[in-house]
C-alpha cells in the first residue's frame, strides 16, 4: 500500500475534488513543520500529485488573471483569428440596411465587407524556475507564488500593449488619433469635443454615435474628470467673437460619458498625464476603436505548463519531475496567453494633450 493512498488527492471520487485536495495538501505542507514539508517533498516524486497540483496552480493563475485590473476592458472589442497571420478586419458591427421585399421577390444579399484595417493575435508568456537548492530548503512559497505572477502578468502585458497603441513619446499617438488638440479638460472643451464627433461621418457614411464614449485619463487628471462628469450642474462658456456667454445647465455628460482611469496610461504619458485626455468608443459601440484579437480554440485564460526535461536514469527508470531539469536541476513552469491589440475604426475618437 502506498503511503499516500489514504490522502484526499488520491481517494476523492472526482478529479476536481482531487485537484482541490492536492492544493490543500500542498498548502498545509507549505505552512507546516518539518514532517508536513517532508510529506510534500515526497509527494512530488509520485506520478499523480504534480499533475493534480499543476491543475490547481492553473486555477489559481486564472483567478489571479481575472483579479488583476484589466484597465482597458471597457474599450476593447474582442474577436479571434485562426492563426498568427495578419488578417483584414471584417466589418461585423455595421450591418446593411434592410431593403423592402415585394411580393414574389427574392431577398437581396447583404455583405460583410473587409476593411483597410488589419488585426492579428500574438503569443505572450513568462517562465519561472524552482531551483534544486530551494527545494532542498523546502521553500515551497516560491512555488506557491508563481501562478499569481503568471496570471497577473498576462493582464499587465495587455494593459501595456493598449497604452503603447494610444501613446507615443509621452503624448497621444497621432497614428491612432489623427489630429490631436491642445486644450485642457473643462466642461466646455468636453462639450465641444462631443459636438465635433457628432458631426463626423464614419466609413459607412453614418454619423458617429456619441452615446457610448469613454473618457480616458491618467491618475493625475482623475479628480478633475470626476468633478466634470459627476457635477449636478455645469457651466458652459460659449465664445462668439469677443463676447463670452456662460450658461448653467444640468450635467449633459451623465450617462453619456464613462470615465476610465489608467495607471499604465499615466506611465506612458509621463509629464502629460496630469493634463492629457481622450475620448474613445466603448466596447459595445458599432464603431469599435480598439480590437483585441484572441486565438481561435483558446479561451483567453492563462495556460500553465511544467517542463519535463529531467532525462532518464542510467538504469532506464523514469526520473520524477521534482528532480528538476537535466541541465540545472530546476523545475520550470511556464505561463502562456494569446492576444493582439490593434487600431480599429478611429473616426469616433478624440484626444487632447491638455494645453500648456
Amino acid at each position: 500500500m502506498d503511503i499516500f493512498d489514504n490522502k484526499g488527492w488520491r481517494k476523492a471520487p472526482t478529479r476536481e475534488e482531487r485537484v482541490f485536495e492536492a492544493a490543500q495538501f500542498f498548502g498545509k505542507g507549505r505552512r507546516g513543520g518539518p514532517v508536513a514539508q517532508a510529506e510534500v517533498a515526497e509527494a512530488f516524486s509520485t506520478s499523480d500529485f504534480p499533475v493534480l497540483l499543476g491543475a490547481a496552480f492553473t486555477k489559481k493563475a486564472v483567478t489571479a488573471q481575472k483579479a488583476a485590473v484589466d484597465e482597458f476592458e471597457p474599450v476593447l472589442t474582442n474577436t479571434t483569428a485562426p492563426d498568427f497571420e495578419r488578417h483584414k478586419l471584417v466589418d461585423l458591427w455595421g450591418g446593411d440596411e434592410f431593403e423592402r421585399v415585394r411580393e414574389g421577390e427574392e431577398y437581396k444579399g447583404g455583405t460583410l465587407n473587409e476593411t483597410d484595417l488589419s488585426h492579428g493575435t500574438g503569443k505572450y508568456g513568462k517562465s519561472y524556475g524552482l531551483t534544486f537548492e530551494l527545494r532542498l530548503r523546502r521553500l515551497f512559497s516560491d512555488l506557491a507564488n508563481f501562478p499569481t505572477l503568471l496570471g497577473s502578468g498576462a493582464t499587465k502585458a495587455k494593459n501595456t500593449a493598449v497604452a503603447k497603441l494610444l501613446v507615443d513619446s509621452g503624448a497621444w499617438a497621432t497614428a491612432f488619433f489623427g489630429t490631436v488638440a491642445n486644450v485642457p479638460l473643462t466642461a466646455e472643451n468636453l462639450d465641444a469635443a462631443l459636438k465635433e464627433l457628432a458631426t463626423r461621418e464614419d466609413h459607412r457614411g453614418d454619423l458617429v454615435d456619441t452615446s457610448n464614449l469613454v473618457l480616458m485619463v491618467g491618475p493625475g487628471l482623475q479628480s478633475e474628470a470626476n468633478r466634470i462628469l459627476n457635477a449636478a450642474k455645469v457651466v458652459i462658456k460659449v465664445t462668439n467673437g469677443s463676447k463670452v456667454t456662460e450658461t448653467e445647465m444640468d450635467n449633459p455628460f451623465k450617462g453619456l460619458v464613462t470615465l476610465l482611469v489608467s495607471r499604465r496610461l499615466g506611465k506612458e504619458l509621463g509629464a502629460n498625464q496630469g493634463k492629457a485626455w481622450a475620448l474613445v468608443q466603448g466596447k459595445g459601440s458599432t464603431l469599435p476603436s480598439i480590437i483585441n484579437t484572441g486565438l481561435e480554440g483558446h479561451d483567453g485564460n492563462v495556460d500553465i505548463r511544467v517542463k519535463r526535461d529531467q532525462g532518464e536514469s542510467v538504469s532506464g527508470g523514469q526520473i520524477p519531475v521534482d528532480e528538476g531539469s537535466f541541465n540545472d536541476d530546476t523545475i520550470w513552469y511556464r505561463g502562456r496567453n494569446f492576444f493582439g491589440i490593434d487600431k480599429g475604426f478611429t473616426t469616433g475618437v478624440y484626444a487632447s494633450n491638455g494645453g500648456d
